[in-house]
């Protein structure tokens, strides 16, 4: 129930309390060559420690309920082998998402998602950046909406950190997908019509082999990452020389 060479020695854990009907997520992140973590409660960060840290209950409170996650070591001797981590709230241990839950339920069970054969390049800063369609559909049969999510590469990279470090340690971390394969710039011209195109494949098989995993499934993260954005911002792209519309009009009148 360690660290794991394939994640660099990161480790997450991820708990699930249901209280009144609602469900409330536990998530520790922890970097074991340093003992620093972060704890979060339903996304948000409540505690954190960037030294090295004595293995003391971290707590926590939902509304006024108390709760804590313990991590512990027989020895300080296999550090290299393994943390354990035990969820408690209100007294009682709360069973862990990928190593204590047999066949977690999906979190989102209507959820598909695919990349679309599109792609679209945006400026950032000096540079350009390429941001991937997500195809995204959810809901019940009766109530479902179609959305398209815009993510960077970059984006995928830290969803896989994420899920993959929260199997760290446990047997079924070789059942994950690869992780999408990352290129030199300096050698490869990531703007390249064909590079692209043969990344977003790659991606999608990634995608689609994420989605036949339960525990995965079942993880707060993936759900996170094909979440609708509360606002929908206008997405433009402007090539090197172009004007805006009103410049161009300006400019005319001027003449």
């Amino acid at each position: 129930m360690g660290n794991s060479v394939g994640t660099m020695g990161w480790v997450i854990r991820n708990w699930k309390i249901e209280i009144g009907g609602a469900d409330h997520w536990i998530q520790l992140r922890h970097y074991t060559p340093t003992g620093s973590f972060q704890l979060f409660v339903d996304g948000n960060e409540t505690v954190s420690e960037r030294k090295v840290t004595k293995l003391e209950p971290i707590h926590f409170t939902i509304g006024e309920a108390p709760g804590k996650v313990t991590p512990s070591l027989a020895t300080y001797s296999q550090i290299t082998k393994g943390f354990k981590y035990e969820c408690t709230f209100q007294g009682q241990k709360i069973n862990e998402l990928v190593f204590d839950t047999q066949d977690p339920p999906p979190i989102r069970p209507n959820l598909k998602a695919r990349l679309l054969p599109k792609a679209m390049i945006r400026k950032s800063g000096d540079s350009k950046v390429v941001y991937y369609k997500v195809e995204v559909i959810d809901g019940d049969p009766l109530h479902q909406e179609t959305y398209v999510l815009k993510k960077r590469f970059s984006d995928f990279e830290q969803l896989d950190h994420l899920v993959r470090s929260s199997f760290s340690g446990h047997h079924l971390q070789s059942n994950l997908p690869p992780k999408p394969s990352k290129s030199v710039k300096l050698w490869t011209d990531h703007l390249d019509k064909r590079f692209v195109h043969a990344r977003r494949n790659e991606l999608n098989k990634y995608i689609g082999k994420l989605f036949t995993l339960k525990k995965v499934t079942g993880n707060p993260d993936f759900a996170a990452f094909f979440k609708r954005p509360d606002e929908e911002e206008e997405f433009v792209v402007q090539e090197e020389g172009d004007e805006p519309e009103a410049k161009k009009k300006e400019s005319t009148k001027a003449d």
